[in-house]
């Protein structure tokens, strides 16, 4: 499964669940065109960035430290982080 996250400090604020998982939205940002439109407008979409869980993930959270996201899922009785290394050692502490 395809997530888009913010991966810097404030960026493009919240984004609605249904949006990060919508194939468009999601092939949007891997091209650049949703980065392009929302750059000239607000100056900061190359924040977004795509992320990866596997579709067999049993539960997962999007994690947020002042706009800075990650997914922590669970796979196989095990907890994993995905997100910029930014948000890795922001959120490494906390699990």
């Amino acid at each position: 499964m395809k997530i888009v996250l913010n991966v810097d400090y404030g960026g493009i604020g919240e984004t609605s669940a249904a949006k990060r998982l919508d194939p468009k939205f999601i092939e949007d940002v891997e091209t650049g065109r949703f980065v392009g439109d929302i750059h000239e407008k607000w100056g900061f979409a190359e924040t977004l960035k795509v992320f990866e869980i596997p579709d067999e993930a049993t539960d997962y959270r999007i994690v947020n430290y002042d706009g800075c996201e990650g997914i922590v899922y669970c796979f196989y009785g095990k907890l994993y982080f995905v997100g910029s290394d930014e948000c890795r050692r922001i959120f490494e502490d906390q699990f």
